[in-house]
């Protein structure tokens, strides 16, 4: 509410503010990117995490492909990695999140590349941070105090 709001008394313009200050970053690229990718299909990202990187000289397969491409996306383009386990799975089922809890320790197993994501979000970091959203100034949701009726 406050973000909408404009309170001339206190010099308050939150639509302003927001245009002016407020660095977003889109959503589902920011943190559930491996959702998008997968299209919320928790046990296809469960199996392409569960993956063992190709050994040396191994060709890679296709699965293996789409799974590096995952990890290397989310490095590169994610803020965070967001892991549903609450009502969405009543929506879509079986989470990447929720799978990972039900098979303690499948995160973090070597040669995976839940494990290189897992060991890249400790050691790695990223060359630049991700754009901003513009934010446009907009028609304020309330005007006058926050707490008061008007």
């Amino acid at each position: 509410m406050v973000i909408g709001l404009v309170d001339q008394e206190d010099g308050w313009d939150g639509p302003k503010y927001v245009a002016e200050h407020v660095y977003g970053i889109e959503y589902m690229v920011g943190s559930q990117l491996i959702n998008d990718i997968t299209g919320w299909d928790g046990q296809k990202a469960f199996n392409l995490m569960s993956l063992s990187l190709p050994k040396e000289g191994e060709v890679e397969s296709a699965e293996q492909k789409q799974a590096r491409e995952i990890v290397e996306a989310c490095l590169q383009k994610s803020f965070g990695f967001k892991l549903a386990h609450g009502l969405i799975l009543r929506v879509f089922g079986d989470t990447l999140g929720s799978l990972w809890r039900m098979h303690e320790g499948s995160d973090n197993v070597p040669g995976t590349y839940a494990h290189w994501l897992r060991h890249a979000t400790v050691y790695w970091n990223q060359d630049g941070i991700p754009p901003t959203l513009e934010f446009k100034v907009i028609e304020p949701f309330k005007r006058g105090p926050l707490l008061r009726e008007r």
